[in-house]
């Protein structure tokens, strides 16, 4: 390493610093007349108006002679872990050079990332993986698994109940704004994994340019019980709808809300195909449409998380249900702080954990099963009977189990 300089990048090298993810991610400009109808699909690369927003002082870099060679970069998110609010560091903008990769650069851009994580009271790091198998080697475990529908609009049809009260609005971002704010953040309120936005994340989700429609639903009070996001492209066909809409936020406070909004899109008579990339695990589309195979559901990992602080993220994270649990975290050489038996006792409103060496640990693993485990993704009993962790007592699990579990699947929209 005595060949590589580390070090956040200054305002003049962001532009070099860009240039490392435009040739990692293939973004070559394409013509407007070559796209074909899904071109505009989300890549797994965070979008050029949040990557613009990343601040020099946020970013790490790899510097050979003077030039860099790999990058990385993380977000100061706040983000909701099962109703609670924590600080996660959402890393982005890891790429290499192919001249400079097999070196060690990655991991050690990944490590320094997260010992300024930790630093900086960050107790859990976030990311979407352009390849899990990289960030696994790091610690990072599934935080999330989300679904994808790919269908067609003309063949929905709800299996029970009436129309949705109310109406679906389409409205100006100007309009919408002050609404789809106060939506979201009652929306993501006892959510698992959703980010809170700032004014800068809510520039990227409703842009001025490229901006994409809006619809918000009103109940029969008139009152905004949902709205979403989404974009539509293709051309007219003498052989039938060739639209595509693809769904960008699909937020919702009630039944009301879902099916109005659910009914609007599917309302769309040129539209030959919707898309919705970022469906929750615990969608009820499956549950109430009269021939659920239609969406096309599939699932993919989504959120990789990786723990910082253990004791901070124990502890600041929701529980619903009284409990106590012993962890013994081993195998953690990015993180050496965690490694050790951590104690966490919850009464279902407020959460303590603290160290506690010595003491028989209910549960054995490593950083990537402890992710799974605090983010909701996984069970304990799920993660035993796959070899990811040890139990002493089997007799335990439920209790174990119930004291993890979450009020919702943990998601996340956002790109980054």
């Amino acid at each position: 390493m005595d060949d590589f300089e580390f070090r956040p990048v200054v305002e003049d090298e962001l532009k070099e610093f860009r240039r490392v993810l435009q040739y990692v991610f293939a973004e070559t400009p394409q013509p407007a007349e070559e796209r074909r109808p899904g071109d505009n699909e989300p890549a797994e690369e965070a979008p050029e108006e949040l990557d613009a927003a990343l601040k020099p002082e946020w970013t790490l870099a790899a510097f050979h002679k003077g030039k860099i060679v790999a990058s990385s970069g993380g977000y100061p998110f706040r983000m909701r872990m099962n109703g609670r609010g924590v600080d996660a560091d959402g890393v982005t903008a890891v790429g290499t050079y192919p001249g400079f990769r097999r070196r060690g650069l990655v991991r050690r851009l990944i490590t320094d990332l997260l010992h300024r994580a930790h630093d900086n009271g960050q107790p859990a790091a976030i990311l979407w993986a352009s390849m899990g198998a990289i960030y696994q080697r790091f610690g990072y475990g599934r935080g999330s698994t989300q679904a994808r529908y790919r269908f067609d609009p003309r063949h929905f049809d709800f299996q029970f109940g009436e129309r949705a009260e109310g109406y679906t609005r389409l409205l100006d971002l100007e309009a919408a704004r002050p609404i789809v704010t106060e939506v979201y953040r009652r929306f993501i309120e006892e959510r698992n994994l959703m980010l809170h936005r700032s004014d800068v994340m809510w520039d990227i989700a409703l842009p001025k340019k490229k901006a994409p429609w809006c619809a918000v639903h009103f109940n029969a009070a008139d009152e905004p019980v949902g709205y979403v996001t989404y974009t539509t492209g293709g051309e007219l066909s003498m052989f039938g709808p060739s639209q595509q809409l693809t769904v960008q936020d699909f937020v919702w406070l009630d039944m009301t809300g879902y099916r109005g909004l659910w009914e609007f899109l599917v309302g769309h008579d040129l539209v030959g195909r919707i898309l919705w990339w970022r469906a929750s695990e615990d969608d009820p589309a499956p549950e109430l449409l009269l021939e659920p195979r239609l969406l096309e559901r599939t699932t993919y990992d989504g959120i990789w998380l990786r723990v910082v602080d253990a004791r901070a993220l124990l502890e600041q994270r929701g529980y619903d249900t009284a409990g106590v649990a012993t962890i013994e975290i081993t195998g953690d050489p990015e993180c050496p702080w965690n490694e050790g038996v951590w104690r966490v006792e919850s009464d279902g409103q407020e959460s303590e954990a603290r160290s506690a060496s010595g003491q028989v640990a209910d549960i054995r693993t490593d950083p990537r099963g402890l992710a799974s485990l605090v983010s909701g993704h996984t069970s304990a009993s799920e993660l035993t009977r796959y070899g990811r962790m040890e139990v002493t007592d089997s007799k335990r699990l439920p209790q174990l189990d119930a004291l993890f579990a979450t009020r919702h699947r943990p998601t996340c929209m956002n790109d980054f």
